[in-house]
């Protein structure tokens, strides 16, 4: 017997309540109830004989190489058969870009791929092949369409091995009177393309729109039910731009790619450290080496401080690329332990590249970058600096610290002042300079410097 049932969901965050209600206690939005009615129907499923799982045969080729390295090494070594990938980003970031280069892979390793754009013309995808060079591929199909009915059609007639969703959020059900965009018809349209691809062992990709306050617009489910979740990000007036997974269900989510957009668009960049890093010898006041630790990947980055008089009644604090906390934070160590008077200064901080470092082995870095430039004294050049700064002006171990010492060997640094105990660091390949006490860095890590800083 079907029994139908009266439900309200909030179309911002999928919140369900069994009455309408004028603001949602979960995100806080007003006027965002629709009702929806479900039928809820005993349904009878086939048996399933229970399997060991030493008689599951799996297959040796499940992974499929992308040939695009920083999108395998971020998937986990390639794409999956059966598998549902969410990539979101901001607008313009550079997702569409991204997956159209995947699909021109694709299709270039024979298999067969749809692109369905329910945001643009083919005219206008036509338009972006063009630019980014792709031609002749010959197993690639694209259909400018949105509603699911017409898209199953499509997928029935093509079968192809790789589906392309752009975008998830254009994407609706014309047998129910929701908008495009909503909740209800977010879920209808990822659970349509789950089903199809788990059924026929077929891959997709789900394009995700990013919301003002800088989640996956849509249900939070969504990041449930599908495998991989991938987020592109970057500042759009950088030409950088980083590939960042947070959840794979076939594995890793330690692994990052790095690429840099240009006239001719996304192009891989495997060797990021050079990127970041002008030059090892580089010695200038205010400028200093982080080997950065970015899931297994060190990538060497400049940190570069500036501190000046004020003229303001409140100084400035300006930080770009660090976290902000985290700053004011060893600032105040700085002044409490060494006596050096910031409350009358400027302070800036940025990081090279736009990368963003929110980990607290940078704490020292940051602080000679701010001695260097309170001082306006050069650090040594071909040093990195790497260690956690505890309130008491402490330098404490942080993790990583091998792999951050042998990428800066590979790159030509010469010596690395690190905490003391800190594992790993005699099979380097690098001179290290263990330094307890943040006082210490004074009469070591500059030139010519004296050691003029007591506890």
């Amino acid at each position: 017997m079907t029994k139908e049932k009266k439900i309200f969901v909030c179309q911002e965050c999928g919140h369900i309540s069994v009455r309408w209600l004028g603001k949602c206690p979960s995100c806080g939005a007003w006027n965002s109830f629709y009702e929806e009615r479900t039928n809820q129907a005993t349904t009878f499923h086939e048996k399933q004989k229970p399997h060991l799982i030493s008689e599951i045969k799996s297959s040796d080729n499940i992974r499929v190489s992308t040939t695009i390295g920083e999108l395998d090494r971020t998937l986990g070594g390639g794409l999956v058969g059966g598998a549902v990938v969410l990539l979101s980003g901001e607008p313009g970031i550079g997702k569409s870009t991204l997956v159209l280069l995947v699909s021109a892979r694709l299709s270039g390793q024979g298999k067969k791929v749809l692109y369905i754009s329910a945001e643009e013309s083919l005219q206008q995808v036509s338009m972006r092949a063009e630019r980014l060079g792709i031609k002749n591929a010959g197993t690639l199909f694209f259909v400018p369409e949105n509603e699911l009915k017409t898209i199953g059609e499509a997928l029935e007639s093509v079968m192809p091995d790789t589906v392309i969703v752009d975008s998830v959020q254009m994407i609706y059900d014309s047998e129910f009177d929701y908008p495009f965009g909503s909740v209800f018809q977010v879920k209808r349209a990822a659970q349509f393309f789950i089903e199809w691809a788990k059924k026929g062992n077929h891959s997709v990709f789900l394009i995700g729109h990013i919301t003002k306050e800088g989640s996956i617009a849509g249900p939070k489910i969504l990041e449930h039910l599908v495998d991989v979740v991938l987020y592109f990000e970057g500042d759009r007036l950088s030409n950088l731009r980083i590939l960042r997974g947070m959840k794979n269900r076939f594995g890793s989510t330690d692994e990052i790619g790095v690429f840099k957009m240009d006239s001719s668009g996304l192009v891989e960049v495997p060797d990021s450290s050079r990127l970041f890093v002008s030059s090892i010898s580089a010695a200038h006041p205010g400028l200093v080496i982080f080997p950065a630790q970015e899931g297994r990947r060190t990538i060497l980055v400049e940190i570069q401080s500036l501190i000046t008089t004020s003229y303001l009644g409140v100084p400035r604090r300006t930080f770009t690329g660090l976290d902000y906390n985290r700053v004011n934070l060893v600032l105040a160590v700085l002044e409490k332990k060494l006596r050096m008077n910031l409350a009358s200064r400027d302070v800036y901080f940025n990081v090279s590249g736009g990368l963003r470092i929110t980990e607290s082995a940078a704490d020292l870095a940051i602080a000679v970058a701010s001695i260097s430039s309170y001082r306006d004294v050069s650090c040594l050049p071909e040093t990195v600096f790497i260690g956690e700064i505890a309130l008491t002006g402490e330098i404490r171990p942080v993790q990583h610290i091998a792999t951050r010492l042998k990428e800066a060997a590979r790159l030509g640094f010469k010596q690395a002042f690190v905490p003391p105990g800190s594992e790993g660091v005699s099979s380097s390949g690098i001179k290290t300079v263990e330094v307890g006490w943040l006082g210490d860095i004074a009469g070591l890590a500059f030139k010519g410097a004296k050691d003029d800083i007591h506890r």
